[in-house]
């Protein structure tokens, strides 16, 4: 039950920082989470007024709140205090120390240094966030920000910031956020003294359409333009709208000229941002452009080790093989489903695999899995496709042209069935690493080869049907 209460408490917390505060505590304050199951919730309100108000029209933001706190969505109900309503509350046993550790956003306006926000998560620090190939380029260019910002005030003169601006930028989910976290609370912890500023381009924006509104604008630029490091979230947010560059670029200007340490991010570069004035576009390149890519297998792997272990779920080595195989968008959905399948191993006491994993993320995965696709089948497609025999695909022969035919054949067997690595390497007589080694090669190609790309895309397609 205290499991059950601690979901709860975390659902009223994203639904806080969701509403405004009146809203919240009229209509979401006394909510209770009374039951959980792997398809519904049920919560209870005192009120039989407020049952029928949040059922008819807050149930889908109680249903959103929820799915981001257990990582998979459940049917909301809701159910009064005050009368019989005929329900039967779905239960389970729950241990708390499987539960998944709630990121509640914490709030630190004039807590420590002048953060300037309420959506600064403390525990997105340098420390838990896992460095790969595609990502330790720009974690080490903050943590370099971040050192030098922490020295800013203990300098007496002469003091220049590194990097500046620094313009953070790639696809969602790969980790920026996390690392302007990470950014504001080292310094936060070890130089309370300078001032942080961090705004979303969105919340930037609507401030200043708030104060144009209000006529508050020299308080706005007042507000920006004296802080020791500015961070704007998806800056990208900015372009097009023409008073809000205007106002960014004159901010950008001042702090600039005071030496004062700017961070940017974006879900592209620069260059590619349309609509952003080409001034914009010049200052955010004067400084250090750093990109992250999505995550290779690698650092997938790393990462749903350490989130299970979080979790305090055991997945086996052919799972976590299996999900960094699948799931290879970004770490934002590796977390997500890494937190689903903790849940739907701990509602259906079952262990964690293969076949749940995959029932887990379905939902995420683009398209429906092929459930009838057989390594003969692979082998086969691969064969025609680039006219090399099947017994040679198998074969120790090392000609360039059978190794790649060989190499795909690897790639598509770990991508559209659930055969582990181990077991493909007993297929063709070779070790794990390999087999690791190939489909790394293959994945490289992919992403770097449109042509390759497409040629994989069509044997895949061929595949499925």
């Amino acid at each position: 039950m205290d499991a059950l209460n601690d979901v709860g408490k975390a659902v009223l917390s994203v639904l806080q920082n969701t509403f405004a505060s009146t809203i919240y505590e009229l209509w979401f304050q006394d909510l209770k989470l009374i039951g959980l199951s792997e398809s519904e919730a049920v919560f209870q309100i005192n009120n039989s007024f407020k049952q029928k108000i949040l059922q008819s029209r807050h149930a889908e933001n109680i249903k959103r709140a929820l799915s981001e706190v257990i990582g998979y969505e459940a049917e909301i109900r809701i159910v009064s205090s005050e009368g019989e309503d005929g329900f039967s509350i779905p239960t389970f046993e729950i241990k708390k120390e499987q539960v998944a550790p709630i990121e509640e956003p914490k709030e630190t306006f004039n807590t420590g240094a002048a953060i300037e926000s309420k959506t600064i998560v403390e525990e997105y620090t340098f420390e838990n966030f896992i460095v790969g190939d595609s990502n330790k380029f720009t974690h080490a260019a903050c943590m370099a920000v971040a050192m030098s910002s922490i020295n800013k005030g203990k300098r007496q003169s002469g003091y220049n910031p590194i990097y500046n601006p620094l313009f953070i930028y790639g696809p969602s989910g790969v980790g920026k956020t996390h690392l302007l976290f990470a950014v504001t609370n080292e310094i936060k912890r070890n130089n309370p003294n300078v001032r942080l500023m961090y705004k979303k381009g969105e919340e930037f924006t609507n401030e200043l359409i708030s104060s144009i509104k209000n006529s508050t604008q020299p308080a706005f630029r007042e507000k920006y333009r004296t802080v020791d490091v500015l961070l704007i979230d998806d800056i990208q947010f900015i372009a097009g709208k023409e008073a809000t560059q205007e106002e960014f670029f004159h901010t950008f200007t001042a702090l600039y000229e005071e030496e004062k340490q700017i961070i940017l991010t974006s879900d592209r570069p620069p260059k590619d941002i349309k609509t952003l004035e080409d001034r914009l576009r010049t200052r955010f390149e004067w400084g250090l452009l750093a990109d992250i890519q999505p995550p290779s297998f690698e650092l997938r792997t790393a990462i749903i080790n350490k989130k299970a272990e979080t979790l305090g779920v055991d997945i086996s080595p052919d799972v976590v093989e299996y999900l960094a195989t699948k799931l290879q968008n970004n770490i934002r959905q590796i977390e997500g489903s890494i937190k689903k399948i903790a849940a739907i191993s701990l509602l259906t006491r079952s262990p964690v695999t293969i076949e749940l994993s995959r029932r887990a993320i379905s939902d995420v995965l683009s398209g429906n899995e092929p459930v009838n696709i057989t390594v003969d089948r692979i082998l086969a497609a691969v064969s025609r496709k680039y006219g090399i025999s099947t017994e040679d695909i198998k074969a120790k022969k090392r000609s360039a042209d059978i190794v790649n035919a060989r190499h795909i054949c690897i790639y598509l067997i770990r991508q559209l069935t659930d055969i582990s690595f181990n077991s493909i390497g007993e297929f063709f007589s070779r070790d794990h690493a390999t087999i690791i080694s190939a489909f790394k090669k293959v994945e490289s190609n992919v992403s770097s080869n449109q042509h390759f790309a497409k040629e994989i895309q069509e044997l895949m397609g061929e595949l499925k049907n």
